[in-house]
C-alpha cells in the first residue's frame, strides 16, 4: 500500500467575512478602485484605515536601508491590507502597490473602534480574522528575515518594531471595553 501525500490545502478561517458582509455591518466603509501600477499607501505615512481585497492583486514592499524596494509579499481577494497599521496607530510599515486593477472596502478605524465598544457580535468575527491574519503575516515574515536579513536592518533607529503582541492586546482591551 502507498501513501500519496496530498498538497496542504489554504486553511479558510471559519469566520471567513464577506465583502457583502462587511458594507452591510459598517456603513461608513466604502468600495475603491485603484489602477494597476496605484501606489494605495507609502511606507512611513499615517494609517486610520485598512482595506479589504476584493478583487486585484497588491504587492507590499518594504525600504532597505539601501533605498531598494523589496517585495514582501503579495495581497489577494480576501484579504486584509493595512491592518496592523491602522490597529497599532504606528505609522505604515511597508507600501502597498496595485499589481492589477484593485477594488477594495475601506474601513475606518473610528468605526472599527465602535463596533468593537458596542460589543456587536460582527466585531469578535472581524477581529478574530484580523488576529489569525496578523499572526500568518508574522511567520511568513520571519521567514523572510530569516532568508533576507537585509529587508530589516537590525542597527536602523528610525522606525521602531511594530510589537504584534502590543496590537493585539489593543485590539482585545478594545473589544473588552
Amino acid at each position: 500500500m502507498i501513501a500519496v501525500k496530498k498538497s496542504p490545502k489554504k486553511r479558510v478561517p471559519a469566520t471567513a467575512i464577506s465583502p457583502e458582509e462587511l458594507l452591510r455591518e459598517l456603513p461608513g466603509a466604502k468600495l475603491i478602485t485603484h489602477e494597476a501600477g496605484d501606489l494605495i499607501f507609502r511606507e512611513g505615512t499615517k494609517a486610520s484605515n485598512c482595506y479589504v481585497i476584493t478583487q486585484g492583486k497588491v504587492r507590499i514592499l518594504k525600504k532597505t536601508s539601501k533605498g531598494e524596494n523589496i517585495p514582501l509579499g503579495l495581497v489577494k481577494p480576501g484579504e486584509f491590507l493595512g491592518e496592523m497599521a491602522m490597529l497599532s496607530g504606528e505609522r505604515r510599515s511597508a507600501s502597498a502597490s496595485a499589481v492589477t486593477r484593485v477594488k477594495a472596502i475601506v474601513i475606518e478605524h473610528a468605526e472599527f473602534v465602535a463596533l468593537l465598544r458596542e460589543q456587536h457580535p460582527f466585531a469578535s468575527r472581524l477581529s478574530l480574522q484580523i488576529s489569525t491574519l496578523l499572526a500568518t503575516r508574522c511567520h511568513r515574515l520571519l521567514r523572510l528575515i530569516a532568508r533576507r536579513p537585509d529587508v530589516v536592518p537590525l542597527a536602523m533607529k528610525k522606525a521602531p518594531p511594530i510589537d504584534v503582541r502590543a496590537v493585539l492586546n489593543r485590539v482585545y482591551t478594545l473589544w473588552a471595553v
